[in-house]
């Protein structure tokens, strides 16, 4: 009787299980439905509107590259594994190759948060233990920063060049790894084929490159989650208890490191537990087991915090609890609709450098005021507008960091717009693709849970997706922690649809007649509606001008958080010389724009005043008429009875631009040399070759199923 008895709550457990498993699945495929359509139809403004393609062409070009794919990956099925890996091998070949190219081709520097780390490392590296004022709203970032500090000692490396060379190849070995861990997983728990897919996606998506000349928690933190899930499943698969506390013990030194650079990684943890609710045969030995597991993860943790809070000591930071922002303080500045969920310096201020208490009594009063102000329709509505912000555009912002280059080609900074335009609608082609396959493969799930890796990965992106959304700020690049699983579950769904259209032309009432017109309508339907997002998007980017900006010259590392001011006297004034290798028509100085009544502005060459700006000019941005190249020279006077002080970016070890203020042989101001001009975006042969391309691939994809062999063909084993 006890025997039935466990056999019955056994088999209950699993239908439990079962049960949540869709659940899990049903949640992530509305969210990421949501998240879908948002891709489509509202991407974040980070990008001129007038510079996305239309929607109708998103998702037909999409639609394009997922049949494709869906064709390749069923005739790959029927061949030998080898050639998939040949593919694969091939893209990782020609990824590499186009990263060398990138990585020694650019070498840049972000305009905020990696800007501050790069200047604060260097600090540190030559002896200083001053800790930018930065630090105290943004603590998780001073592990970061000091490893960057032995990075620049152990390569010996100061010059922005050097130094670029040295932290574009590590981006670029992390981000690898990264790939490279999901593509085994990939072809380890799908198929060979499956794989081959996944490695096509991956080395068409811009991201992957370009946001590896960014520096940032984001593009080191990205290889831990990965690490975390191989550990997890070598931990599953050990049978011995020294083999299980081994990978207990690597699982909780990658989860401490990756913590330590990005703390919201501790969604991981979380995952794995659930995960192992949900999937694990739970039993008396595996509970023990899991409890021993538990410890030593607790252990290692702790102790690394520890040695943290050691280390960060040992150079000079100590947490300043009067100027830190309260946990809660970032769900309040999440809250705001202004500022659709970003941080923002002015609700920071509100809620810092007031002392402790009152700090946590000004958080408090806020949180609870945009909470009552939200309400529960409020609170969905701001949930919705942060899911657009942070998910629905696959560029995650990676031309906004870098953004100010010491080094790039001369065609592209010729052809900036227009290789960013070709960039961003590419990446968003692809983002729209994985949103597609992996919505569809959550479908799957949720019809059969059958994929214990797939359950996982969703867990992860499901934590990360909630915890932003409900309790923390937002932006586009805190997703691309999770983009390796998103891709890793959009080549599960390629899969699944391959899977489900060989049953389908394997069925004996299909035949080769229906082969035929399946090519032929899908070729039809391609026609349509490539054609018709071939008409639609012809005016506004073929015919319309749009304005557009050529960065001529800029130092674009602000003053934020760094609090360094130089003193402007009465009627005295401070120049900067300024180089401009090309005509330019508008000078900006944003950080002096809420000070324009007290200054006056001149623009100087050869001793003599071209371009004079006083009060209002100075705030709506400083234009002026189209100048010749040159060496300038920008002058700031004070024009009132008191003293000024103007925001400076400090730099004592890294040049931000070729003069600082003379006088001031560490300080630079921020501005922005430009050429404004109106022209389309693209030319009308470009235009047609890009709809050209992807009706190309719409033919191969129509010929792939047309020609599809005769089936002899046996239902597949579940994974």
């Amino acid at each position: 009787m006890s025997k039935m008895k466990t056999t019955s709550f056994i088999e209950e457990g699993i239908v439990i299980q079962l049960a949540l498993r869709r659940a899990v699945a049903a949640i992530t495929a509305i969210i990421f439905g949501v998240i879908f359509f948002t891709a489509l139809a509202r991407p974040t403004s980070d990008f001129s509107d007038a510079l996305w393609l239309q929607p109708s062409s998103l998702f037909f070009m999409s639609l394009t590259v997922g049949v494709f794919l869906v064709v390749i990956n069923m005739w790959l099925g029927k061949a030998p594994a080898k050639w998939s890996n040949w593919i694969s091998g091939v893209v990782l070949v020609i990824a590499i190759i186009a990263q060398a190219i990138i990585a020694f081709r650019f070498v840049g520097i972000g305009n905020a948060d990696p800007a501050l780390m790069r200047l604060q490392a260097l600090n540190l590296a030559n002896g200083s233990h001053h800790w930018f004022d930065y630090f105290a709203w943004y603590p998780h970032n001073v592990n970061l920063t000091i490893v960057l500090a032995w990075l620049l000692k152990l390569f010996h490396v100061h010059s922005a060049i050097t130094t670029g060379y040295v932290l574009n190849s590590l981006n670029f070995i992390l981000i690898d790894f990264t790939l490279i861990m999901s593509w085994r997983l990939v072809r380890r728990y799908v198929a060979a084929n499956s794989a081959a897919m996944f490695a096509i996606l991956a080395a068409m998506f811009a991201p992957f490159y370009w946001l590896a000349l960014n520096f940032y928690v984001d593009s080191v933190a990205v290889i831990f989650p990965l690490m975390m899930v191989v550990f997890l499943n070598r931990y599953f698969s050990r049978q011995t208890t020294s083999g299980k506390f081994t990978y207990a013990g690597l699982l909780a030194l990658t989860f401490t490191f990756g913590y330590l650079i990005k703390p919201n990684l501790l969604i991981v943890p979380i995952a794995i537990l659930i995960y192992w609710l949900l999937a694990a045969r739970i039993n008396k030995t595996s509970i023990i087991r899991g409890l021993a597991g538990l410890a030593v993860f607790l252990v290692i943790w702790l102790a690394g915090v520890g040695i943290s809070n050691a280390v960060q000591h040992h150079y000079g930071y100590d947490v300043n609890e009067t100027k830190a922002l309260p946990t809660k303080a970032w769900a309040a500045m999440g809250l705001n609709r202004d500022t659709e969920g970003r941080f923002n310096d002015h609700d920071a201020q509100i809620m810092s450098g007031h002392g402790v208490k009152e700090n946590k009594r000004a958080t408090d009063k806020l949180l609870h005021q945009r909470l009552k102000e939200n309400g529960v329709w409020g609170i969905i509505t701001q949930s919705y507008q942060k899911t657009i912000t942070m998910w629905s555009t696959g560029s995650l912002g990676m031309f906004d960091s870098p953004n100010q280059f010491f080094k790039q080609p001369s065609f592209y900074q010729e052809h900036k717009n227009k290789l960013q335009f070709l960039f961003i609608n590419l990446a968003q082609i692809v983002y729209i693709t994985v949103l597609g396959a992996m919505l569809i493969g959550s479908l799957f799930e949720m019809l059969s849970p059958r994929r214990n890796q797939v359950l996982f990965y969703e867990l992860i992106v499901l934590g990360i997706y909630g915890m932003h959304t409900l309790l923390w700020t937002v932006d586009a690049h805190y997703a691309f922690v999770t983009f390796p699983f998103l891709f890793m579950m959009a080549a599960t769904g390629l899969h699944d649809i391959s899977d489900l259209l060989e049953q389908f032309f394997a069925h004996p009432s299909y035949g080769e007649r229906g082969r035929t017109w399946t090519g032929i309508v899908t070729l039809l339907i391609f026609a349509i509606g490539l054609g018709y997002a071939d008409h639609h998007n012809h005016q506004p980017l073929v015919e319309t001008g749009v304005t557009q900006t050529q960065v001529v010259n800029a130092q674009l590392v602000a003053n934020y958080a760094q609090r360094d001011n130089v003193k402007l006297a009465p009627h005295h004034s401070l120049t900067e010389k300024v180089t401009a290798k090309r005509p330019f028509s508008r000078l900006e100085l944003p950080d002096v724009a809420n000070q324009a009544d007290s200054l006056a502005i001149g623009l100087q060459m050869n001793r003599q005043t071209v371009y004079q700006w006083t009060g209002a000019d100075i705030a709506a941005g400083s234009a002026v008429t189209l100048q010749d190249p040159g060496v300038y020279r920008l002058r700031i006077t004070n024009r009132t009875n008191h003293d000024v002080y103007l925001p400076t970016t400090a730099s004592a070890y890294l040049p931000l631009s070729t003069h600082a203020i003379a006088g001031h042989p560490h300080r630079y101001l921020h501005y922005q040399v430009l050429n404004v001009f109106n022209t389309p975006i693209i030319s009308n042969k470009q235009y047609q070759l890009i709809f050209i391309s992807f009706a190309i691939l719409a033919i191969i994809s129509a010929l792939g199923l047309e020609y599809w062999p005769d089936p002899n063909w046996e239902e597949p084993a579940l994974d």
